[in-house]
């Protein structure tokens, strides 16, 4: 839900170490709450002097996301071969209860999924699980101050259907689109920044523009963002976190363009930890 690309944290040591990742944040419009924490035992991959090979790696470990209305965990797997592409694989249960009419809804068509809708039909709301595979390709790239990134998730997903209900469709909170019980979910997000302040030692500030679109392949559910990015790291030591404040507006969707635009913010902590000889 949160954007964290932006983060970049590593030790560069030529040694394992262990890697975690703590986001923690909310939105307006659709609303909402996450944390997401991410763990990882990195293993340094060829390394030099280059700009190209300084903190690359292959990593193992586990994922979890915690949100109000569902929890989704598993082990998730990373590789960075290159300093400018990461890409990284997970497999997950999804766990999804339904209060407020924000949890799982069952739906006939890909319209009617706003706030005031969902909650009329509170009463409609149940609990089921899932599970998801998923594969992130990353893409940064860096340009004196012009920061660039392309993030894309291809999810293979199946919700179960516990109540044997007759409707195609359901809703997913977590990404606000109605999918399929099996689909297939791309979610891609790309921004350019321009950095302010440089970060390394000294304060991190970019701004700049980003696009967010989301696709369910089997129920034809889409939804595209436009806006602006601000990312804020007011100090150097791992206690301080990135903050990311991010104002979408709606270019495609089935019920929230020209409504108000979604509205994010989230604190972000790295921390690793490279593992004695």
């Amino acid at each position: 839900m949160l954007l964290s690309l932006l983060i970049s944290a590593s030790l560069a040591a030529d040694t394992p170490s262990w890697w975690l990742r703590q986001s923690v944040g909310g939105q307006l419009f659709p609303e909402g709450g996450v944390a997401d924490t991410r763990g990882q035992y990195r293993v340094p991959l060829h390394r030099s002097k280059s700009r190209f090979f300084q903190t690359t790696y292959a990593g193992a470990g586990l994922r979890t996301l915690v949100t109000p209305v569902n929890v989704e965990v598993g082990p998730r797997l990373g590789i960075a071969p290159i300093e400018i592409f990461e890409f990284e694989v997970q497999g997950s249960y999804l766990g999804y209860f339904s209060w407020g009419g924000r949890g799982l809804l069952p739906y006939d068509e890909i319209g009617g999924k706003g706030s005031d809708e969902r909650k009329a039909r509170e009463s409609e709301g149940f609990s089921a699980s899932g599970l998801q595979l998923s594969a992130t390709p990353t893409l940064k790239l860096k340009f004196g101050p012009i920061v660039a990134f392309d993030s894309a998730t291809f999810s293979v997903l199946h919700l179960e259907n516990p109540l044997g209900l007759s409707s195609p469709y359901v809703y997913e909170p977590n990404r606000d689109l109605i999918v399929a019980w099996d689909d297939v979910v791309i979610e891609n997000q790309a921004g350019l920044l321009y950095e302010i302040l440089p970060g390394g030692d000294r304060p991190q500030l970019r701004v700049g523009a980003t696009a967010r679109n989301r696709a369910a392949l089997n129920s034809g559910d889409e939804s595209l963002a436009v806006g602006g990015l601000v990312s804020f790291r007011p100090g150097t030591t791992p206690a301080i976190p990135t903050i990311n404040v991010v104002a979408l507006a709606y270019v495609v969707d089935a019920d929230r363009v020209g409504t108000a635009p979604n509205l994010q913010a989230s604190a972000t902590w790295v921390f690793e930890k490279v593992v004695a000889d």
